[in-house]
């Protein structure tokens, strides 16, 4: 049985310049400073394209510039309203051209370090094409190529936050993860927001999906929380079994499933999926028709991806489910831990028993009454002091996790 593979991996990152805006964004700062923007109006992809390297230098090292020397002041604004202003302040333009040579330069490394020892001369295995408009929320995109074929997306926009990159399984075949782990380790603000880890079985001996279905019902799936979502799927041909031993007989028919078994646990929502199904059928791969895998879509919802995903598969794959921890053998596993707001629980919760204790009263006010929202705000917490507020909510909490639903950052 062959070993974990990456089959999937999107990844988010920024300029410097643009992280340095998240992080003004999260105080609710806004720049007073005046800057004079070198960009008006709306350009398309060739545009940015054809900018040359040295210009785009010189544009981050006027900006670094004048961030350096620029008058921050506090405002009543939330991240996403924030961020926006200050982008706005030193031109969307801009920054796109900023990110777009992220982009070019994150390219032009793997076309430098990723060239196999016995490339037979190839220097250019990377390339971009654009697309027609943006994807995922960024104002630009283009199709990552590999070798001249299909390999993924890329996407950029200051508006969005910088730039992001997702590779398919076909164009994870073909990189060297360890040399990637030390490309995306350089760059700033890197966050990784999808991968797939797979596992094969080309004999069809060590698993099926209906050996997952089984260790489900044993509750190797099922952890501490809410109890996760199931899909068994069964497809195949009805086909005549018993034609009947006389013309009185009728004829039986029974259901082969010879189009393959599926079997799924998780919601996308939720961060994590499994999935489990007869790849040698689904491929019609005549030479490995019993070829099976389990594949683990983890995604950075309610949890940080380590970069190390990349070098240790094997046990990030093993951690996911206790069902996979005995596939892979000296293995130890790795587990990628949730985490939740809790401060916005606790404050979904009290919302949610005030409403219960106090809503029927206040809708009465409103409405039979005619006091407005305003007055009825005054007369029920008048006599509080500003520190009277709920226990549970009673806490030190940073900006981020005040901001953490609201941010710019994409979650593919």
């Amino acid at each position: 049985m062959a070993k974990v593979i990456h089959d999937y991996l999107s990844f988010t990152w920024s300029p410097e310049q643009i992280v340095r805006m998240k992080s003004l964004a999260r105080t609710g700062a806004i720049v007073k400073t005046p800057f004079q923007k070198r960009f008006d109006g709306q350009h398309d992809w060739a545009f940015w394209r054809d900018v040359s390297d040295a210009f785009r230098r010189e544009m981050a090292e006027q900006l670094d510039e004048a961030m350096g020397g620029a008058e921050f002041v506090a405002a009543d604004m939330d991240y996403n309203d924030a961020y926006s202003d200050i982008v706005q302040h030193y031109g969307v333009q801009l920054l796109d051209c900023l990110c777009h040579g992220e982009v070019a330069a994150l390219v032009q490394e793997f076309n430098l370090h990723m060239v196999p020892a016995n490339g037979h001369g190839i220097t250019k295995r990377f390339s971009y094409e654009p697309r027609r408009g943006g994807m995922y929320g960024y104002a630009y995109s283009a199709t990552l190529m590999m070798d001249g074929a299909n390999a993924g997306i890329v996407a950029w926009g200051a508006e969005n936050g910088g730039c992001m990159v997702s590779i398919t399984g076909a164009g994870c075949a073909g990189v060297d993860f360890t040399i990637m782990y030390q490309i995306l380790n350089r760059l700033p603000g890197i966050k990784i927001t999808r991968v797939d880890l797979a596992l094969d079985d080309y004999e069809g001996k060590a698993f099926t999906a209906a050996t997952f279905r089984e260790m489900a019902l044993e509750g190797l799936f099922s952890g501490r929380g809410r109890p996760p979502r199931y899909t068994y799927i069964e497809s195949g041909h009805i086909e005549l079994i018993d034609k009947g031993q006389s013309k009185e007989a009728k004829k039986r028919y029974g259901m082969v499933p010879n189009a393959g078994t599926s079997f799924y646990i998780g919601a996308r929502e939720s961060g994590k999926v499994f999935r489990a199904y007869e790849k040698g059928k689904q491929m019609q791969d005549e030479k490995r028709p019993n070829w099976q895998r389990a594949e683990v879509e983890i995604r950075s919802k309610d949890r940080v991806i380590p970069l190390d995903v990349l070098l240790r598969p094997d046990e990030f794959f093993a951690g996911a489910y206790p069902a996979l921890a005995g596939l892979l053998e000296q293995v130890e596993p790795e587990r990628i831990r949730t985490f939740k707001n809790l401060f916005a629980v606790d404050r979904q919760r009290a919302i949610e028993s005030a409403a219960t204790q106090a809503g029927r009263l206040i809708n009465y006010l409103a409405r039979f009454e005619g006091i407005s929202p305003g007055e009825i705000c005054h007369r029920l917490t008048s006599h509080l002091r500003e520190d009277d507020i709920p226990a549970r909510l009673n806490r030190p909490v940073s900006y981020d996790i005040l901001s953490t639903s609201g941010t710019m950052e994409p979650a593919f």
